[in-house]
């Protein structure tokens, strides 16, 4: 730091008083920095608070070239002097012309900033300011004349060159100043030689100019060697801060007097002083003629400003280092801010960002901040997001609500919002905090349901256990719950008044308005005509759905009887008295019994008139009268009765025998339900026989063969049970029909294989069979086998199939080995077991559940080879389907039923054999194909 001292010379009477002011200087390197940046950097915790924002703001767009964002930097490194500077005003007149520039070199603020500590509080420019004085600045002790000498009595002397001023009187030379009246000047002479001075001349530490040729003390401006220079109308230069108020500019004078330009770092401000007539300059300007391509602004007072700034009632960011109008978006403190990319003011509302360089709309309060988040602005929602400060749109997820945001404004949405033209084919609900609701909501006295996931506001029927209650209720189109009766998609429904749970069984009516009961099904559904209900039989008009009572005819519901049903709406069977009268109901349908009757609880048989009532007494039936009695109405007969063309067998007591009853050598039997004998088909299931068996038309059990209604039957000779299935009747088969036991003929596919059978039902097989080696009976094992094995073999030596099935008929009772049939020789059929029967060729177990097994001889012909495996896999077909075995080969482990080889007996039950398969390898027959022909036939 360097301390200067100046003196200012006034005059007080005859002396010459000099004041001395004191400045200090400080020289400061200042430095300018700029980076590029964008507002998508701010971070901001989630949050779902909204801030009040107060102001209106419009969305700004701008089409034009996108500026580039700059980042404000935030330190800034400083080294300023502090040096106060004070403006003096001049207000004489001056004959020059305002200052020109000559060759003054202009100081550029690059390299020597001002720099002023970042802040996100805008300065106003019409506010005084501490860090400089004054501007203007007048002096306010009295001012008094220069300390001139008037050369009255004087003549100026030239003496080798040098001029002199001599006293007339005394002849003695005059110093210091003395004013020239008849050359109308003030000059000096030196005190120490009392010689003119001229140039520049320091005296009692003021520096005065004097004309070089008339040594003329200069006052007002003067360009000197191509500087400018301001000199009091004392003479004495001055320096700093000057007012010419007749050129209404204000100037600035460096230490050595001189008029400065351009831009120049005074104190711990910067100030541009115009390049020409070095007038201080203020507002904004721009310094690209002064070496700089920035615009910046100068205040009332001539500081470059720096930070937020408020001109004219805007707001603008000055560079905290460079002081250049910033535009664009900003980082300032913790905020991004936005200012015009035409004039640099910032901006407030909502902003479009596409002429920015971003595709979004933010929004500024009305300090300019940009703001995140939930934001109330005039009385609207938005969601700013979290980030990027962007206007957030449609559905979006806030902490643990999901919100809706207008998908054209953006403005928060409330209450009832159909989501299709947001992708979502539902109806939600926001709260007014705009907050989705899920679950049971009331709203405006109405209950609505929303999804527990979706928020998806459920309409029809809805259980609402997930939802904590134990109900059925009812939502309309509108969401709003139901109550009392509605009907849905054609259906009546009940919904409790006070809850709206939906109803289900018997319903009184009455509190809803209509006098009658009626019945809802588990589904809610009312139910018209006759209902099963619990063990009961019940009728509901099948208009109005109202329980019905009393008598009822039943043929409006499809049943020709009449019925009658109790006060509690249930079905009445049996015996009842009503109204005096006695009636029968039967014990199975209901039906009002008339005329003949079995009362199936005293086992008698009555009489009842065509409106149901019991008779007594005699009454007279197709022209025959019978005996009923006085008292309870029955019959007075025994012994086999006729009576209303059915037979009753009765016994000494009057009484009816049921069941199966052998009369004669016959066996007859009379319904347990009805009384009278049956004829044609019974099942015999509910008398505690599983058989179904035939009774001619005069009530006689049949046997053996039997042709009804065109169809053959057969019915076991001692039990009269009628045969189904496969019958093998000598060495031919035969098939009754599992399901109606009617004998089969024409075609037929049975457990998944085809048979034929000719016009007396015998099979027409598509191979042959040779029972000249097949075992008498006595011979092999007469057991019969379980049906879950049909076991296939080879014979495993180079010879034909009528050699091995003689081998195994005439050694079974030395080697104790045989199968049920060889195959070979050109597709011949050989047996030798009785199909069905135990035979001995895979070990015991297998053997016990296998009916049939299956030798294949051996060849070395190709075309033998190819008939032979044809009639073996036709053969297998057969027989598996015969015996309900299924068609696959080798599945599963053992207990897996199917067709089997004797490789997979070894693998799975016991053995060491392995064949068919080797042998069937040398034709190129593989598993597979032996498996697919098993399946499919060939």
């Amino acid at each position: 730091m360097e301390r200067k001292t100046h003196y200012k010379m006034y005059k007080a009477g005859k002396n010459w008083v000099f004041a001395m002011l004191s400045t200090i200087a400080l020289t400061g390197v200042m430095a300018m920095s700029g980076n590029t940046a964008k507002a998508d950097t701010v971070t901001q915790s989630s949050t779902e608070q909204v801030a009040k924002v107060d102001t209106t703001g419009a969305t700004t767009t701008s089409t034009q070239a996108t500026t580039q964002v700059e980042k404000a930097t935030n330190t800034t490194n400083e080294s300023n002097a502090a040096q106060t500077s004070a403006t003096t005003t001049t207000e004489q007149s001056s004959s020059n012309a305002d200052a020109a520039s000559s060759s003054q070199n202009n100081k550029q603020a690059t390299t020597a900033s001002v720099a002023t500590s970042q802040s996100t509080s805008v300065a106003n420019k019409d506010q005084a300011s501490a860090a400089q004085s004054s501007t203007t600045q007048k002096n306010k002790e009295p001012k008094v004349e220069t300390p001139v000498n008037t050369a009255d009595n004087a003549s100026q002397k030239n003496v080798n060159g040098n001029w002199y001023l001599v006293d007339n009187n005394t002849g003695k030379n005059l110093t210091g100043f003395q004013e020239i009246k008849d050359q109308n000047k003030v000059v000096y002479y030196a005190p120490s030689n009392a010689q003119m001075q001229y140039g520049w001349q320091n005296i009692n530490s003021n520096k005065y100019y004097f004309d070089k040729f008339s040594g003329a003390m200069i006052t007002g401006q003067r360009n000197i060697d191509g500087s400018w220079y301001l000199f009091d109308n004392q003479g004495v230069m001055q320096t700093g801060f000057q007012r010419i108020e007749n050129q209404n500019k204000t100037v600035y004078y460096n230490k050595n007097g001189q008029m400065q330009y351009g831009q120049q770092a005074i104190g711990n401000h910067w100030y541009l002083f115009d390049r020409y007539s070095g007038a201080m300059q203020t507002g904004f300007k721009n310094l690209a003629s002064y070496g700089q391509n920035k615009v910046v602004y100068y205040d009332e007072k001539g500081r470059m400003q720096h930070g937020l700034t408020k001109v004219n009632q805007k707001v603008y960011y000055l560079d905290n280092i460079s002081g250049e109008v910033r535009k664009g978006q900003q980082a300032i403190g913790n905020h991004w801010y936005l200012f015009s990319k035409y004039d640099g003011s910032m901006q407030t509302g909502f902003q479009d960002l596409t002429s920015y360089g971003q595709n979004k709309v933010v929004y500024y309060d009305e300090k300019g901040r940009m703001q995140h988040g939930l934001t109330e602005i005039n009385q609207r929602v938005y969601y700013l997001d979290n980030i990027s400060g962007e206007v957030r749109k449609g559905q979006q997820a806030i902490g643990n609500h999901w919100y809706l945001f207008d998908k054209n404004s953006g403005i928060m949405q409330t209450g009832f919002q159909d989501l299709a033209s947001y992708g979502q084919n539902k109806v939600v609900y926001y709260d007014e905090k705009g907050r989705m609701q899920h679950g049971l909501i009331e709203i405006d006295n109405h209950n609505y349901l929303f999804d527990k996931s979706s928020g998806a506001m459920q309409t029809g029927l809805q259980n609402l256990a997930a939802y904590g209650q134990n109900k059925t209720v009812y939502y309309a189109s509108n969401g709003q719950m139901q109550y009392g009766q509605k009907q849905i998609d054609g259906h009546w429904y009940l919904f409790n008044k006070a809850d709206g749970a939906m109803q289900t069984g018997f319903q009184d009516l009455t509190p809803y308005g209509q006098n009658k009961v009626v019945y809802y099904a588990s589904n809610g559904q009312m139910q018209y005509g006759q209902q099963a209900i619990g063990n009961h039989w019940y009728l509901f008009d099948r208009y109005s759905g109202a329980m019905l009572t009393g008598f009822q005819n039943l043929v409006a519901y499809g049943q020709n009887k009449t019925v009658y049903y109790a006060a509690n709406g249930q079905m009445q069977h049996g015996s009842q008295v009503i109204n005096g009268k006695k009636y029968y109901f039967d014990k199975s349908s209901g039906k009002m019994y008339t005329g003949v009757a079995y009362n199936a609880d005293t086992r008698t048989i009555q009489y009842y008139a065509t409106n149901g009532q019991m008779q007594f007494g005699k009454v007279n039936i197709a022209g025959k009268t019978y005996d009923f009695d006085d008292k309870t109405g029955n019959l007075l007969m025994q012994g086999l009765v006729t009576l209303g063309g059915k037979n009753y067998l009765l016994d000494s007591n009057y009484k009816a025998i049921t069941g199966q009853q052998v009369i004669g050598n016959h066996w007859y039997l009379f319904s347990k339900y009805d009384g009278f004998m049956q004829t044609g088909f019974q099942d015999l299931t509910p008398y505690g026989q599983n058989k179904t068996v035939y009774y001619a038309t005069n009530g006689q059990m049949q046997y053996g063969k039997q042709n009804i209604g065109g169809h053959w039957y057969l019915f076991d000779q001692y039990s009269g049970a009628m045969y189904k299935g496969w019958l093998m009747s000598g060495n031919d088969w035969y098939y009754y029909n599992q399901q109606n036991g009617q004998l089969q003929t024409g075609s037929a596919v049975i457990n998944g294989v085809g048979y034929n059978f000719d016009g007396n039902g015998k099979q027409i097989l598509n191979y042959s069979i040779d029972y000249r080696y097949a075992l008498p009976a006595g011979k092999g094992d007469d057991e019969t086998a379980a049906n879950n094995y049909l076991i296939l073999h080879e014979v495993g030596t180079e010879s034909g199939a009528a050699t091995n099935a003689r081998y195994f008929h005439d050694t079974v009772d030395t080697n104790e080995a045989y199968v049920t049939f060889v195959v070979g020789d050109g597709g011949k059929v050989y047996q030798v077991g009785r199909p069905g029967q135990v035979s001995w060729g895979a070990g015991r177990v297998a053997n016990h559940n296998a009916p049939v097994q299956i030798e294949l001889g051996r060849t070395y012909n190709s075309g033998q080879f190819w008939q032979d495996y044809v009639t073996y896999v036709r053969l297998a077909r057969d027989m598996a389907g015969k015996y309900g075995i299924p068609l696959t080969l080798d599945a599963g482990g053992a207990g897996t039923r199917g067709i089997k080889s004797h490789y997979w007996v070894t693998k799975n039950i016991w053995g060491d054999h392995v064949d068919p398969y080797g042998y069937l390898s040398r034709f190129g027959v593989t598993q597979a194909k032996l498996a697919h022909d098993l399946l499919y036939g060939v």
